[in-house]
């Protein structure tokens, strides 16, 4: 999709549903620079070079963040279009209550 003028675009939460197993396999946690396989836990990762896990070997498909600054976010979201980097942000907080949501199901299964 072209955009027309790009000073008018802004980032937007966009909630759609997703398999919590899926994104957990594929999702690079981001601090700053460096970030966390959310597969197999390797740290020191680069998410701006790092497309896979040189641990696990893990497709990095996702991204999240413990900012709850925005300013820090739309950073990285910036960078990452920037650097046309094919990563999708989520919101860490919705992402860790769904997957406990689904671990507390699961620990009452018979």
């Amino acid at each position: 999709m072209k955009i027309e003028d790009p000073s008018r675009t802004k980032f937007v939460r966009v909630w759609k549903q997703l398999d919590v197993n899926e994104v957990k396999k594929h999702i690079l946690y981001v601090d700053d620079l460096y970030g966390t396989c959310g597969n197999c836990k390797r740290l020191g990762l680069n998410y701006l070079k790092d497309k896979t896990c040189p641990e696990c070997n893990t497709t990095f498909k996702y991204m999240a963040t413990n900012s709850k600054n925005p300013a820090d976010v739309a950073k990285l979201l910036n960078r990452i279009e920037k650097e046309n980097i094919q990563l999708i942000m989520i919101d860490r907080e919705d992402f860790e209550r769904s997957n406990a949501s689904d671990a507390a199901k699961n620990l009452f299964k018979n």
